[in-house]
């Protein structure tokens, strides 16, 4: 199964490069321009400058590999002298409350997705994936990691560790959005045996970071063709992965509500949707914001598939509780098994977009149709002002559906599930050497 080893990770040293505060930066595909700005703005070291650097075209990654020479050179960048795990732990705020999400880093073997022992759970675009590989063939460094979900037993030796304040090598940092990082890499050599044997017998399930994963197995594949023997133990055999326990009460999965876009609402869209659902009114103004949580209570209750829907009775919000799964499901792709016939978002997309809207998979895909959010304040919002006719409130994936699916050799549709927060990057990075 998983081939999960400890490494010698490539890190700041705070004497020469300044405070972590400084220096860590979202993943690029989260970063805004204006982002991406303030942690150039931060240090001359922030990590920015090699993940999602400013410059165009081929410069770019050219940059980027020159400036990780150039920290190295300088002790900017350290690499560690022992193999270790480092344990990370990242505090948030969502929904009023603290949380704490543990994680640890490690590098992964690169596993195509048919062997079952790395499993994707949704598609992926070219894009991406050409400026991934451009930057992984220019720095021979993995700099920010994969997140990938196991799933525990009552063994696991991961959710027995704890951070050691008194470690020497514990570093600590608060980012531009307020939340904490913590790591501190593990050398006991028990604990490494332990932690490499338990998750051997683990199959891993890619939360985020796809498009990394598929780039990290062609560089793989395009150097092993290069080379003049290969003996399978080569650094680009390895992926730098931080993995998280499904049963760790940190995991956040946030719910992606979809808002359509400007276009003519059907008339009789009410008896559309009545056909294979029970529509409920639901009581409050819908620009009062104890409307709407009491509304994503409802939602959240439901022990079938439901949806709230602001737009569909004037002033109010509806619960639609489906009702006729087998018509719906009847509308879907046959070859789809029905782990992924029963995903919320797809008894959405078939149910409500296409039978009753007449917007379809092609068209979403194509961008015109409907917007994508993790705001339930923001989905509704753009109804109350006239900006969109409708918006359908969703709840989050749940990990065992993303288990269910993967399972299956299946993918869920892209903005099915969203992973909150993001895994900081520059906390500590892979060198292929």
């Amino acid at each position: 199964m998983a081939e999960f080893k400890p490494f010698r990770g490539l890190r700041y040293d705070s004497t020469h490069a300044g405070p972590l505060d400084r220096l860590i930066a979202p993943p690029y595909d989260v970063i805004s321009p204006a982002q991406q700005q303030a942690l150039y703005d931060l240090s001359p070291y922030n990590i920015v400058r090699v993940e999602y650097g400013r410059e165009s075209g081929a410069e770019r990654y050219a940059v980027a590999a020159r400036l990780l020479r150039e920290w190295r050179s300088a002790g900017v960048l350290r690499r560690d002298d022992a193999p270790s795990y480092y344990l990370y732990e990242q505090t948030f705020s969502h929904d009023g409350r603290s949380i704490r999400r543990r994680s640890l880093f490690g590098r992964c073997r690169l596993e195509p997705f048919e062997r079952g022992v790395v499993r994707p759970h949704e598609y992926t675009m070219s894009g991406p994936k050409e400026d991934r590989l451009n930057l992984l063939a220019a720095t021979r460094t993995n700099v920010s990691p994969i997140f990938s979900l196991y799933q525990p037993d009552a063994n696991d030796p991961i959710a027995a560790l704890e951070l050691d304040e008194g470690a020497g090598q514990l570093a600590r940092a608060v980012d531009l959005a307020g939340e904490q990082h913590t790591i501190v890499p593990l050398r006991g050599p028990d604990t490494l045996a332990a932690i490499e044997t338990f998750l051997a017998s683990r199959t891993l399930y890619i939360a985020d970071g796809h498009h990394r994963y598929e780039t990290a197995l062609r560089y793989r594949d395009e150097r092993r063709a290069a080379a003049t023997s290969w003996t399978g133990e080569e650094p680009e055999n390895f992926m730098l992965m931080a993995v998280t326990s499904a049963a760790n009460p940190g995991l956040q999965i946030l719910p992606i509500h979809r808002i359509v876009r400007p276009r003519a609402v059907p008339p009789n869209l009410r008896e559309r949707l009545a056909t294979s659902f029970t529509i409920e009114e639901l009581p409050g103004e819908v620009d009062d914001r104890d409307t709407l949580n009491a509304a994503l209570a409802r939602l959240a209750s439901a022990t079938t598939t439901a949806f709230v829907a602001c737009g569909l009775l004037p002033g109010r919000l509806a619960l639609l509780t489906l009702r006729d799964r087998a018509a719906v499901e009847a509308r879907m792709p046959a070859e789809h098994p029905p782990a992924w016939k029963a995903l919320d978002v797809n008894v959405l997309l078939y149910g409500v977009l296409e039978a009753a809207l007449g917007i379809g998979l092609a068209e979403i895909t194509a961008g015109g149709s409907v917007e994508f959010t993790e705001d339930a304040v923001e989905a509704t919002a753009a109804v109350r002002s006239g900006r969109a006719p409708l918006a359908f409130l969703v709840n989050a994936t749940r990990p065992e559906q993303l288990f269910a699916v993967a399972d299956t050799g299946d993918r869920m549709p892209q903005k099915t599930t969203y992973f909150y927060p993001k895994l900081g990057t520059g906390l500590v990075l892979n060198p292929l050497e």
